[in-house]
């Protein structure tokens, strides 16, 4: 989480790391939040389709929020809509996509002091794959 640096792109991906991590979702199903989804009060998050395309809350501990705070606060000079978002172009404010997600993280070091981690971690299949490399350790 340090590595991913400051400002808004930064926030972002912090976001969406403790996300993942602390309330234990999928990177789909943690892209698919809606700010409307969120319930810091009670420290939940809602889970529009969740197995079985069931709705189910999950819940975050307060250090989550914590760390999602920042992301919280730059999102609202953003479109109203997705959690996690598109930051800038013609796309802003629209649903930010496990692909470039990838990508985004694709030049993070994968351990402190060791450089860049490699942006394919799996070999070329002769039947083309919708879903990107792992870009992220």
């Amino acid at each position: 989480m340090r590595q991913v640096g400051g400002g808004l792109h930064g926030d972002r991906v912090r976001g969406l790391i403790v996300v993942l991590w602390r309330a234990g979702l999928r990177i789909s199903k943690a892209l698919d939040l809606r700010e409307g989804d969120l319930e810091p009060g009670r420290g939940g998050l809602l889970v529009r389709e969740g197995n079985g395309s069931r709705r189910r809350e999950v819940g975050m501990d307060d250090w989550g929020w914590d760390q999602l705070r920042p992301w919280l606060g730059r999102r609202l000079t953003l479109p109203i809509g997705p959690l996690f978002c598109v930051i800038d172009g013609p796309t802003r404010g629209r649903p930010w996509t496990d692909q470039p997600y990838a990508f985004s993280c694709a030049g993070l070091p994968s351990k402190p002091g060791l450089g860049a981690a490699s942006p394919r971690t799996s070999y070329v299949t002769p039947t083309q794959s919708r879903w990107p490399a792992k870009g992220c350790r």
